[in-house]
């Protein structure tokens, strides 16, 4: 036969830990009776010393009070062997007195409905495991009578040392129907409804007529409804959690809090049916939902901010959801070393003309602070090397912007479903990598950059149009073709950082929560400061020169198609080989000039699209000119045409 390790009183409250850390206790008194008829379950922290010198087989079970408990996702095994062994026919869970009361308070906006919720979605979890294990076991519902709590008697214990000898006695007497000190229920024989009916759950009137003596005319919250005595009739006010819901355009939401990856609290707004809320709190409830006409993107992160904007046109009032999230840092005056060190290792490069980019570094992330709608180039950092501190660039950025920003991997950058990016301030892919012949991505990031507007788009739900202010982030171990980047391309600042040993810094596993701290001093500097480049002189604010770095040129040095290379090498040649400043060719010439010798077919669509996208070069009226070629014997010859010629310079093909 098992027997049963007794866990004595004293294990319950360790010094080193909180009490009733143990899921199940299972007394001695139970466990050496050989068969238990009725066994009697309470919750931790056990509390029932007396009914073990009364012999009464009765354990403790912690979550029988909490629907949300993790000790209800399956029974404890001792418990089930428990039931085995001692072949138990009833469970009775016990209650204290004050299970059915909601914990008001005066001014509370609590929902008291809460705590009984509790309570009876905790029961059925049990009852459906119980059932699960055994279907021949009876369940039985018990609790001290309500009206002991008012007397100052809550536990099994308090009702024995009022009531000695008969407590117990009438706890076993739970088939009776008159019993004095215990409501009791058969939750097999009757259902789950009685028990919701006995806690009061059933309707507002209901439970304000029974905790009428506590309520009185004050507002009480019931169900997510505020409701009122008001001397003659029961008053609904109003429903408290109509603002967790929302309506944009014929579509409903509901806001939701989640954690981050740094366990701090972002508010995503989740589609959210109809049908599901008018089931949950009836269809009196929608009409209180807040309602809008549109969503809208208006990032702003001073005191100035707004959730509701409201546009007034032509007569036509619109009341607008702003899904930018408001940025909850106070900045503060302070010291932000960390930060500073850490920022320096960053924007450690030069660009081309030898300029430390550490002050374009403050620029764009005080712009993005500042002037979040400012258009700002797409930064990438690069680097083939380990703990370089590119993704902790990331996360730092996360903190200060938290639900403004999205980090994403390639998956789940797609051009087609963008409900999670879409109005992001920031849009940061880690480990990136866009394929050369993804063209579908790449112009949707060129568009992100440039872009006016976004479409918000997620599986199963309509497009909405919002506004775009996106700064692209791209962080990369692929140093050489992260993606493909055209020549002459403004959108990309390309950033190769060091590691940290390089730089002689220490690894620092705190570097993260250090710079957290330092935060608010960090944007009361920023709110300062005055920009390095004070004059915006391009789309993205900043002259092109300042963000040209020699990574930037190897991205775009590597990224050129086969097709880019061979018109470039072939031009080259054709200029050091006839000593011309400038050479015609028309769009055929092109053509048979490059399939001449290469194991390449080239059309003539392509080498087109190429002129006019990466070098704007296009043909011009038809005229003559002069073509000048090798011939098979490699003799350099000039032949006098005519045709829709483009016109090629030197200074522009000739590698120095």
């Amino acid at each position: 036969m098992t027997t049963f390790t007794e866990l004595t009183f004293k294990s319950l409250n360790p010094a080193n830990q909180p009490a009733g850390d143990q899921t199940i206790y299972i007394p001695k008194t139970a466990s050496d009776q050989k068969r238990i008829a009725s066994l009697f379950v309470t919750d931790l922290p056990f509390t029932a010393e007396s009914a073990q010198k009364a012999s009464v087989p009765i354990i403790a079970y912690k979550g029988i009070t909490q629907q949300n408990s993790e000790n209800l996702q399956v029974l404890h095994p001792e418990l089930t062997q428990l039931l085995q062994v001692k072949k138990v026919n009833t469970l009775v869970l016990v209650y204290n007195s004050n299970v059915l009361d909601p914990g008001y308070s005066y001014g509370s906006e609590k929902d008291l409905s809460g705590p009984l919720f509790n309570v009876y979605y905790a029961v059925k979890k049990f009852k459906d495991l119980l059932n699960a294990f055994d279907r021949n076991i009876t369940l039985i519902w018990a609790n001290i009578k309500h009206q002991f709590q008012f007397e100052g008697v809550i536990t099994l214990d308090e009702l024995e040392i009022k009531h000695p000898d008969r407590t117990y006695k009438n706890l076993q007497n739970y088939k009776s129907q008159e019993n004095p000190f215990f409501d009791c229920i058969n939750l097999t024989e009757l259902s789950m409804n009685r028990l919701y009916a006995h806690l009061r759950l059933k309707d507002a009137i209901t439970f304000y007529s029974y905790h009428a003596d506590r309520l009185k005319q004050n507002e009480f919250v019931y169900k997510s409804v505020c409701y009122c005595h008001d001397g003659d009739k029961l008053e609904k006010i109003q429903y408290t959690d109509a603002k967790l819901y929302l309506r944009v355009g014929p579509y409903y939401y509901k806001r939701i809090m989640v954690t981050n990856a740094h366990d701090e609290y972002e508010e995503v707004l989740k589609p959210w049916a109809i049908g599901e809320i008018g089931r949950d709190y009836g269809k009196d409830f929608i009409k209180q939902i807040p309602r809008y006409d549109s969503f809208v993107n208006k990032p702003n992160n001073s005191g100035e901010y707004q959730r509701v904007i409201t546009s007034n046109h032509n007569g036509i009032v619109s009341n607008l959801f702003n899904i930018y999230h408001p940025v909850d840092w106070e900045p503060v005056a302070g010291e932000w070393p960390t930060i500073e060190k850490f920022l320096k290792h960053i924007f450690t490069v030069c660009n081309i003309e030898g300029e430390v980019l550490f002050e374009f570094g403050l620029d764009y992330i005080q712009l993005s602070y500042q002037n979040p709608r400012q258009r700002l180039p797409i930064l990438a950092l690069v680097s083939s090397e380990r703990n370089t501190g590119k993704s902790t660039f990331l996360d730092f950025l996360k903190l200060i912007y938290g639900a403004n920003m999205a980090i994403l991997d390639n998956q789940r950058f797609n051009p087609k479903f963008t409900s999670h990016f879409a109005g992001k301030l920031f849009v940061a892919i880690d480990e990136g990598h866009i394929p050369l012949h993804d063209k579908t991505t790449k112009e949707m990031i060129k568009n992100m950059a440039t872009g006016k507007v976004m479409w918000l788009e997620g599986k199963g739900a309509n497009a909405e149009v919002v506004e775009n202010f996106t700064h692209l982030l791209f962080c990369s171990n692929n140093e050489r073709n992260f993606m493909q980047i055209d020549p002459g391309e403004n959108r990309f600042a390309v950033l190769k950082v060091p590691s940290f040993r390089k730089q002689g810094f220490k690894d620092d596993p705190d570097m993260l929560e250090k710079m957290r701290k330092e935060i608010p001093a960090f944007l009361n500097f920023l709110q300062n400061r005055r920009l390095h480049y004070p004059v915006k002189t391009t789309r993205f604010w900043f002259p092109d020169e300042v963000y040209i770095t020699e990574a930037l040129q190897l991205v775009m040095d590597k990224t050129k198609s086969i097709l880019e290379k061979e018109l470039e090498d072939w031009l080259n040649d054709c200029f050091v080989t006839f000593s011309e400043l400038e050479l015609n060719y028309t769009l055929a010439d092109i053509v048979m000039e490059l399939n001449k010798y290469s194991e390449f077919r080239f059309p003539k669509s392509k080498i087109k699209d190429l002129l006019v996208d990466n070098f704007n070069i296009c043909p011009g009226p038809s005229q003559r000119y002069v073509y000048r070629f090798e011939d098979s014997k490699g003799e350099a010859v000039a032949e006098n045409k005519k045709g829709r010629f483009c016109t090629f310079y030197r200074k522009d093909w000739v590698k120095i």
